[in-house]
């Protein structure tokens, strides 16, 4: 058995860096064609931030006892804090994905069945034993009373770290019973038992103002507004249709981070239910106006959500099977394309921790992240990078920028980098923690 310090040392990193280093400029040269020199010279900028001090950071988050990952040093080294499904499903994916090793969920490949057997077996055991009579995931740190976002999203997560390896869950999961009893479970929420219901539920909300928790209600729960019904479905459609603004493409009348924030939420969904933006020219200039925006940045979703707008401007154009418009606009793009990146990337820098990790808050902020969608998942006044924020400051914008090119995100390591992450993984000790349990909690 390899220890921690076998491993990491440096004939292996720089090992490492050399293999990662010529597998990205061939994947940079390959991007020329489709976004420019300049470009592309911006985003190698971008990925020299990317070291291997993410990976020894991701696998120092995961409990080998439990088999899952803390969303944070400081939730793995305080009491009262456990693993949770969202950070461990989030952290396979990352590792699986920006490795080079998985397609991703979007081509039937599922992160999870690209670890070695005894650790995808051990996460998948932790995500198995999560589950409730009632067919959604609960933690034992933040018990059932957690938000109908919280619930839906772990769900979600969960489900995609046991059946994907051939494993059923415990309990049919609620989204599927109402296949099999025609009945909406009890367990939804109040405003899917009846339609009236939903109709009253959505006139009450103030989506000109908040359209961005709104949205991530509903992507939150998107499973189970379609489980509920087609007639359910319809409404929502036809109510989102009916209150987005035409001038802007956006559900509020102000074009900056939080109303392009609710752009995102709602396009990421709106395909689930075979829907498409009506108004995606307008939409994707508010969203790029977000990407070059001079609005002070305070959390990586506000340069995340932006260029997943622009993506989903354009994949807009291309379900209502207008091509010739999409690329017209990705001609567009094309045209900003340096300028674009090059502030991307001063966004990006400015979540970083300086571990190698990044943070959801930027340093200015003077925000930390220690709430996710309503439970408690780190200590105070911690300035440290997470789970969700590494990936929400680093894969998930770049995913959705390439892609708006027409192109495929280049991995930010290599297979060879995963397997060092994985004997890291393997090598890992049981976790001791090192701090009290906060009154607060």
């Amino acid at each position: 058995m390899f220890t921690r310090d076998d491993l990491i040392t440096e004939e292996r990193l720089a090992s490492l860096r050399e293999i990662r280093t010529a597998k990205r400029e061939e994947s940079f040269a390959a991007l020329v064609p489709l976004m420019g020199k300049d470009a592309v010279d911006e985003v190698r900028k971008i990925y020299d931030m990317f070291d291997e001090r993410m990976l020894i950071w991701y696998a120092g988050l995961y409990d080998p006892e439990i088999g899952g990952f803390y969303f944070s040093n400081s939730a793995r080294d305080a009491e009262g804090f456990l693993p949770d499904i969202e950070s461990t499903a989030q952290a396979v994916g990352f590792i699986a994905e920006m490795c080079g090793i998985c397609e991703g969920e979007a081509k039937g490949d599922f992160p999870i069945t690209k670890f070695p057997s005894h650790l995808a077996k051990k996460i998948c055991n932790f995500a198995y034993n999560l589950q409730d009579e009632d067919g959604f995931f609960y933690h034992p740190q933040w018990g059932k009373n957690i938000s109908a976002a919280r619930r839906g999203r772990d769900h979600g997560w969960a489900w995609r770290m046991i059946e994907p390896l051939g494993v059923e869950c415990k309990y049919v999961r609620p989204t599927k019973r109402t296949n099999q009893t025609g009945q909406v479970p009890a367990s939804f929420p109040d405003y899917l038992q009846s339609v009236d219901a939903f109709k009253e539920w959505l006139a009450k909300q103030n989506i000109s103002t908040r359209s961005y928790p709104f949205g991530n209600l509903i992507n939150s729960t998107a499973g189970q507004i379609k489980a509920a019904g087609p007639e359910y479905v319809k409404i929502l459609v036809d109510w989102l249709n009916e209150n987005q603004n035409p001038e802007n493409g956006l559900w509020e009348p102000q074009v900056n981070y939080a109303s392009v924030n609710g752009l995102m939420k709602m396009s990421i969904t709106l395909p689930s239910f075979d829907a498409a933006l009506p108004y995606p020219e307008k939409s994707f200039e508010s969203s790029r106006l977000a990407v070059i925006s001079d609005e002070e940045v305070t959390f990586a979703c506000q340069f995340y959500n932006a260029w997943a707008s622009v993506q989903m401007s354009i994949k807009s154009m291309e379900f209502a099977g207008d091509y010739e418009k999409a690329e017209e606009y990705r001609r567009r793009l094309r045209e900003s394309a340096p300028e674009m990146i090059r502030i991307t990337g001063e966004k990006i820098a400015l979540t970083a921790v300086g571990d190698g990790s990044f943070a959801y808050f930027t340093a200015a902020s003077g925000k930390t992240c220690t709430v996710s969608q309503g439970a408690r998942v780190a200590l105070d006044n911690v300035r440290e990078g997470d789970v969700n924020g590494n990936g929400c400051s680093t894969r998930a914008p770049l995913r959705y920028m390439f892609d708006a090119f027409g192109a495929k995100i280049p991995p930010f390591f290599t297979p060879e980098d995963a397997e060092f992450i994985f004997e890291l993984m393997s090598a890992r000790k049981p976790v001791v923690k090192i701090y009290p349990r906060p009154e607060n909690l």
